[in-house]
């Protein structure tokens, strides 16, 4: 007992001294930067582990670059060894501090020694002393609702940058879609030859008044070379060779104000296109019989929205029979925004003789530049129609697949001949002997074993789950997946994209893996959905797969947002 007791309490004072021991320590790489640029802070906690706060740290915005942990053992001692590395970008110039940071260490909480940084205005950027900067801008700062402007970021480098990591902004208020080819060209600035790297974004504000564009933020590795290792520096920098900093670049703030249409001229049907936009008709033929079919193709081109144009109202005389074909459509997305065009083609049947006209095709759109709206039409169309050599009573207009042309079909004639000659003679009575019983009964049970087969394969081939089943359980294990407790951001963020890209699709009945923003809203549109909400739910996957893209870390609150709004949108897909 008395042994015992002794161990015990020799375990205790062990114990004790081992907290009493403990101890933390900040350093930092350097004490000296300039706006911009970042720094790199060490916080090391010896003899155990702890809970760092950086709650206190405001003149700094703060990432977290994880931790590393050492153990030894010397001398029958033992030694603990826990290091948080994180990297501060300072938010202004000045003398700035980090101030002590708390570590609490089995409930006691140690201090670090208050570190005073010095942070310096960068030179102007036309100046080219800066190693690397960024910039953003707007082709245009006071647009209309609907109106598309381009947003684009700047990277500029003068030296070696390595483990790029962008963040886009929210773009909030805006429908934001990234141009895929991110275009690079060499400029001199004040004699320094630099590297500019663009990175470009379709913009479509949504709602009027001013709007505020977030700074974009990228994180680079920058390989310099220092006289002084510091103390976070690799072998290289011992031997000259340079070192590996991490630089958090972010670019200003932009003000978009965004202006209202103005009121609709009375007897206007607005088609909802903002831009530039042209409409153009053709017939492929203007003479042709009773029961032909002509072809009319209307054209929709512009700069603009022009995937929201709608087949145009065509009048059609009232003697003819019209079939519309799918629309086809152009576009292309470039540093000017989307442009293209849209064609929608009618198969025009006449059902009577005469001269007729088709009158002019119009199309009512807002012109940005001139800030009205704008009605534009096609020339009058005169089509002449002969009678048919058939006879326009024994003609019908039979309706071909989308794409193929009306076909003509004549009415049933009675010709009074039979297929085949009737035979009424006796000679056609034969008697035949009669039938064996197993035969009979052979016959009898084939057709009840044939029944049995058929109903046992179609029972097997229900069985195959359609695509809608198979696309929709994918959105079920996704969401599944999303809500793992150990799942990082990237895996999260993967399972959130493939749970709304199957629920969209599979509600179509197709199988795939990838949409764009454009090929979802267009889809959720086609179901029957709004464009407010198929607005949402195609900017929801916009901005997983931004944030997926980007590599930035998603805090907790995000995180649970981003789960919600994909559930809802599964579910409502699920109806």
């Amino acid at each position: 007992m008395f042994r015992t007791l002794t161990l015990a309490m020799m375990i205790l004072f062990v114990t004790a001294m081992a907290a009493q021991a403990a101890t933390v320590r900040a350093v930092v790489d350097r004490n000296q930067v300039t706006v911009g640029e970042s720094i790199s802070l060490q916080v090391t906690i010896e003899g155990g582990d702890g809970d760092v706060d950086l709650s206190g740290i405001t003149d700094f915005k703060t990432v977290s670059q994880g931790s590393t942990s050492s153990f030894q053992m010397v001398n029958g001692h033992t030694s603990r060894q826990m290091i948080y590395t994180y990297v501060l970008v300072p938010l202004t110039a000045g003398h700035l501090t980090i101030p002590a940071i708390p570590i609490t260490i089995d409930g006691k909480v140690h201090y670090t020694t208050p570190i005073g940084i010095t942070v310096s205005q960068e030179p102007p950027a036309d100046s080219g002393q800066r190693d690397v900067y960024v910039s953003a801008e707007v082709s245009q700062s006071d647009p209309w609702v609907g109106q598309q402007i381009v947003y684009t970021f700047h990277l500029f480098n003068a030296v070696q940058i390595a483990d790029a990591k962008f963040q886009a902004p929210e773009f909030e208020g805006f429908h934001a879609e990234e141009l895929q080819d991110r275009q690079s060209q060499r400029t001199i600035i004040n004699g320094r030859e630099f590297i500019v790297t663009d990175v470009t974004y379709i913009l479509v504000p949504v709602k009027s008044g001013t709007l505020t564009i977030e700074p974009a933020v990228l994180q680079v590795g920058l390989l310099r070379r220092s006289r002084r290792p510091s103390p976070f520096a690799g072998m290289d920098a011992f031997f000259g060779r340079g070192e590996m900093t991490t630089r958090m670049l972010q670019s200003d703030p932009l003000t978009v104000t965004v202006r209202d249409l103005p009121a609709r001229p009375s007897g206007v049907k607005f088609s909802g296109l903002v831009g530039r936009f042209d409409i153009q008709a053709k017939l492929d033929k203007s003479d042709l019989p009773v029961g032909d079919s002509a072809t009319l193709t209307v054209a929709i081109s512009g700069t603009g929205n022009i995937m929201d144009a709608a087949p145009p109202a065509i009048p059609v005389p009232a003697d003819f029979k019209s079939y519309a074909d799918n629309p086809e459509e152009s576009i292309q997305k470039g540093a000017n925004g989307y442009s293209g065009s849209k064609t929608f083609r009618t198969a025009l049947v006449p059902v009577q003789a005469g001269k007729f006209r088709i009158k002019p095709i119009t199309l009512s759109y807002f012109d940005v530049a001139a800030g009205t709206y704008r009605i534009v039409a096609t020339p009058a169309l005169d089509i002449r129609v002969t009678p048919s050599a058939a006879g326009a009573n024994d003609i019908d207009v039979v309706r071909a697949a989308p794409g193929q042309p009306p076909s003509l079909k004549k009415r049933v004639e009675f010709t009074g001949r039979d297929i085949l000659p009737l035979k009424t003679g006796l000679e056609v009575l034969q008697s035949r002997r009669s039938m064996a019983p197993w035969v009979f009964t052979l016959l009898l049970v084939l057709p009840i074993l044939g029944f049995l087969i058929t109903r046992t394969a179609l029972g097997r081939l229900r069985k195959v789950e359609s695509p809608e089943q198979i696309m929709a359980e994918r959105a079920r294990q996704a969401l599944k997946s999303a809500t793992a407790v150990d799942a990082s951001d990237t895996e999260f963020l993967s399972a959130l994209y493939r749970a709304l890209v199957s629920a969209i699709l599979g509600r179509q009945g197709s199988m795939g893996t990838s949409l764009t923003w454009s090929e979802a809203r267009t889809r959720l549109i086609a179901i029957g959905w709004d464009a407010v909400d198929a607005d949402a739910a195609a900017r929801l996957l916009e901005t997983v797969e931004s944030f997926n893209y980007s590599g930035g870390s998603l805090d907790r609150d995000k995180r649970s947002d981003l789960l919600e709004r994909t559930r809802q949108v599964v579910r409502r897909l699920a109806r």
